[in-house]
């Protein structure tokens, strides 16, 4: 299967809530349609043609770069925009006498072009349908959420929650990815060679135009870690924020399911093992058809079994519920909410399937459904897809389908850990697989950051960072932490 093989093939359009919209209002709004641009690139020119700053443009949602994407700004006043572009198109709709924020938005409409399927994913497919139109699916965070661990970061919540501030940040600017420019992997080996001496990672920082704040505080202020963290920028902080948050609680659910669903399949992705249900999700009715995401110290995890769930994944990381808050450091503050457990598509629709022109002896199939906000396009289509087949020993992007080993269809990986529902944990089996086959779908863009997606699915990924090395020819080279585990990494 494959996913995003030309940009067309996945197409969003944000959907507003209805009758929101006026005519005329301190504040225009324009519907702006893009590819190949980040939500936050548009903006800007947004801004800049309608002679307002950035910061004065009003968002409901944030959107992938890869694809066609169509969404709303609002602008306060400011010069009437008109853009006719192949990659970014601006028109004004109305008018609102606010700046749109994300309470406006009802969630998402996805246009779908699945590529590269054989016969008997079409069948699967075709099967799923009406359970999928019905049950719906566990409402997971998918990949995208979870960038720090595609680009080699780990978990930088956990470091800070274990006080380890110079780690975090070290892990933070320095570790090496496996997407990075070759620019930006000399400057992460120099920095994380001389972590340290503040003053030649400044002089690093400066020969390469990055992260001059940050060192230059070090510079004044040695041991003020927590202020160096500061001036890492707020968007990537809240990033980290949220993905340690979204791989507790798919964690909790995956290890329910996987315990209680007996009709159920896996799907594998960077963060971990997925249970996908082939019917209805079961759930106890006392979660009320939602599972809270953690707020510090499991604020907000009320159910004592579902408090223990949590407790039980902190435990992998080394953690205890009172260590679950990071206090006096900036952009590091959890909240407690709500999200639902399960998601069901509106208007999901399936087109019959044709000859894929752009892999022969292949089908694609179209696939249109709306989703609410928070909730991944993605794994609707692997959920209707279902479990992958067995190509070989190492998984591969953009160039074919991804390739790991069998995978039984029914395959539960809890077994213990000391999870009170048998669950899968951090150092479970589900996770160790996880970080060797990340993902079930090829994918052949590059997501965007702003999404707190990175830039694409990564080979591999392990809880250490990468350190430098010195390779053959003076070079610098990024080295896996940690000790070996064999071939097949």
């Amino acid at each position: 299967m494959k996913l995003k093989q030309r940009p067309n093939d996945f197409q969003v359009t944000e959907l507003l809530r209805e009758g929101l919209l006026d005519e005329r209002g301190a504040h225009r709004v324009y519907r702006v349609t893009k590819r190949k641009l980040t939500t936050l690139d548009a903006a800007r020119e947004l801004a800049r043609r309608a002679g307002v700053t950035p910061g004065e443009v009003g968002l409901a949602g944030l959107k992938d770069r890869q694809g066609v994407t169509h969404q709303y700004m609002s602008v306060p006043g400011g010069e009437l925009v008109h853009v006719h572009g192949s990659d970014l198109s601006i028109q004004p709709v109305g008018g609102l006498s606010r700046p749109l924020s994300s309470e406006d938005s009802d969630g998402n409409g996805f246009k779908i072009v699945v590529r590269d399927l054989g016969e008997s994913e079409l069948h699967r497919m075709r099967a799923s349908l009406d359970a999928v139109r019905e049950f719906g699916l566990p409402n997971y965070f998918d990949e995208q959420r979870f960038g720090n661990l595609r680009h080699g970061q780990g978990w930088i919540f956990v470091d800070l929650a274990r006080g380890d501030v110079s780690e975090a940040l070290k892990r933070l600017v320095a570790s090496a990815s496996p997407h990075d420019k070759a620019e930006n992997r000399r400057l992460k080996a120099a920095l994380w060679r001389r972590w340290g001496d503040w003053k030649a990672c400044r002089e690093i920082a400066g020969a390469f135009g990055r992260h001059h704040s940050v060192f230059d505080h070090l510079k004044r202020e040695p041991d003020d870690l927590v202020g160096a963290m500061h001036r890492v920028g707020s968007h990537e902080r809240v990033i980290h924020l949220f993905a340690f948050q979204s791989h507790l609680w798919n964690r909790v659910l995956a290890a329910w399911l996987g315990r209680h669903e007996r009709e159920s399949f896996t799907l594998r992705n960077v963060e971990g093992t997925l249970v996908m249900p082939r019917g209805r999700v079961r759930l106890p009715e006392s979660w009320g058809g939602a599972l809270p995401l953690p707020g510090p110290y499991l604020e907000g995890v009320t159910d004592y079994d579902q408090r223990a769930a949590f407790e039980a994944e902190l435990r992998q990381h080394g953690l205890s519920p009172a260590q679950f808050a990071v206090e006096g450091v900036p952009g590091f503050s959890l909240a407690a909410e709500l999200r639902s457990t399960v998601v069901v598509p509106r208007e999901l629709r399936m087109r019959p399937a044709k000859v894929d022109p752009l892999n022969p002896g292949r089908h694609m199939v179209e696939l249109s459904f709306d989703l609410p906000r928070g909730a991944y396009a993605t794994l609707v289509v692997q959920r209707m897809v279902g479990p992958r087949p067995s190509y070989g020993s190492r998984p591969t992007f953009g160039a074919g389908p991804s390739s790991r080993p069998s995978d039984p269809e029914g395959f539960q990986p809890w077994g213990g850990d000391g999870h009170p529902w048998g669950g899968d944990g951090e150092g479970g089996r589900g996770a160790r697989d996880a970080r060797r086959y990340p993902s079930d779908v090829s994918y052949h863009y590059r997501r965007s950051s702003a999404d707190g997606g990175g830039q694409g699915p990564a080979r591999t990924t392990d809880e250490r960072p990468y350190g430098p090395r010195r390779a053959r020819g003076g070079g610098a080279r990024p080295r896996r932490g940690g000790p070996r585990r064999g071939r097949g990494r």
